[in-house]
């Protein structure tokens, strides 16, 4: 388990609710998802709302709620498992061995590159994983 309260604020993951508090007209309970890029609150003001602990990254609270894409609950097999899934469905849409060897996920041992290996090829070709 990861020590919570000394996690510095990350923009890309999700915060929840540790004390009760109001937002935008609507009062917020404690372990409830805060979706601050959702509802428009500032990137400085979700910050100073974590610094000053009314909000906080909670990674059993992701297990729980299935918030995020799920790859922060698998080890490094689970993740290469994923990848060798995925490339399977690109080498099936690539005409060439080349253009498959563009487009393929990469893997890496380590489990916090492969999951950044894993965000990076969906960003730019994750219409391959779904189609």
């Amino acid at each position: 388990m990861i020590r919570q309260e000394n996690m510095p604020f990350q923009i890309d993951r999700p915060v929840f609710v540790k004390y009760p508090f109001q937002s935008l007209g609507r009062q917020l309970k404690k372990g409830e998802e805060f979706k601050w890029k959702e509802i428009g609150v500032s990137e400085d003001k979700a910050l100073i709302l974590y610094t000053q602990g009314f909000i906080h990254h909670n990674s059993e609270f992701e297990v729980e709620l299935k918030v995020g894409d799920g790859l922060e609950q698998l080890d490094v097999a689970g993740l290469h498992g994923l990848v060798d899934s995925i490339n399977a469905k690109v080498k099936s849409k690539t005409p060439s061995e080349a253009e498959f060897q563009k487009k393929k996920c990469k893997k890496s041992k380590i489990v916090d590159k492969q999951r950044g290996l894993i965000r990076s090829w969906r960003r730019n070709y994750g219409h391959m994983e779904t189609d």
